[in-house]
């Protein structure tokens, strides 16, 4: 890191107490964080005003990590981790859905971080996705979380299907990193050649994935069934109803509602209530006892 501190840094000292040891406007000194490290200072903190700033900086950082042509595979699982952290982050300190249980599926999806860092092709893959746009990388994972969250609210699930709809949610966009970046990094409306490449994503991420023996085969199934529609408009097999694999339902939702709702550039985010209302129009799209149990998650925490 270089240039300017953009927020105050403070380490705790006590329960309640902190001492700040950067201020806004200091030079970033690489050995005085060494400094604090050697003295056995594992954790620093911001206020809370400031974690916008902060994960603004992150992701900057990473951004500059991933564009590297020479990245190491230790740099890489790093990026991967920080944008993971970031995005977490982002959905706990919303406080859209209820804290315990964001907190519990935030340890399930670290455990799914480690397994995609764990395969190099599956890392390589998930870097070349980052490096498109960091935005891609941070959807992908809150997909993952809004999928748990809806999956565990749904029914009493095993948890191989809690495995296929986290690791679905996470894998499901992997199919854009083939796409150009012209496309895939674009908010504008698409020319009909353009959406007819886009839909080719689902079935390029299962050729990607597929042959990774540490993903259940039916994570496969999910991934590519993820933009059929509950109506049998969707894509690629235009498929109806409960022909529809299960996981692939609940990650549609999430899939959803996490781009309606994740940062992206300087474009404006959806509330949680309005990007439901958005959803709730399209009528047929979404397996609707799937939906309603999705509204009654952001209800239950409204009400509270």
């Amino acid at each position: 890191m270089k240039g300017e501190m953009p927020f105050d840094v403070f380490v705790r000292l006590s329960e309640n107490k902190y001492t700040k040891i950067f201020k806004v406007g200091d030079l970033i000194d690489r050995k005085r964080f060494e400094i604090y490290s050697e003295k056995g200072v594992k954790e620093l903190y911001i206020h809370r005003r400031n974690r916008r700033d902060y994960i603004a900086a992150t992701e900057r950082l990473v951004q500059r990590l991933l564009k590297q042509t020479n990245i190491s595979t230790a740099e890489a699982r790093r990026a991967i981790e920080e944008l993971s952290e970031q995005t977490l982050f982002e959905i706990y300190e919303d406080h859209v859905f209820d804290e315990e249980s964001v907190r519990r599926t935030q340890t399930t999806i670290k455990t799914y971080v480690n397994l995609v860092n764990s395969d190099v092709k599956s890392l390589a893959n998930f870097i070349n996705l980052a490096r498109q746009e960091t935005y891609l990388c941070r959807h992908s994972i809150a997909t993952s979380v809004f999928a748990l969250l809806l999956a565990r609210a749904a029914a009493n699930v095993n948890e191989k299907t809690l495995a296929i709809v986290g690791l679905g949610g996470m894998l499901h966009d992997m199919g854009m990193s083939r796409l150009p970046a012209s496309i895939t990094d674009s908010d504008r409306q698409m020319t009909p050649e353009e959406w007819t490449l886009i839909k080719t994503h689902c079935k390029i991420a299962t050729q990607m994935v597929s042959g990774i023996p540490t993903f259940p085969t039916d994570v496969l199934t999910a991934i590519e069934q993820h933009h059929e529609n509950w109506n049998g408009r969707g894509y690629p097999n235009g498929l109806r109803g409960e022909a529809i694999f299960y996981p692939a339902r609940i990650i549609a939702i999430a899939d959803a509602f996490s781009a309606l709702t994740t940062r992206r550039g300087g474009r404006a985010l959806y509330s949680a209530e309005d990007a439901i209302s958005v959803m709730v129009t399209e009528e047929g799209k979404y397996d609707p006892q799937l939906l309603r149990v999705f509204m009654k998650l952001l209800e239950k925490k409204k009400a509270a």
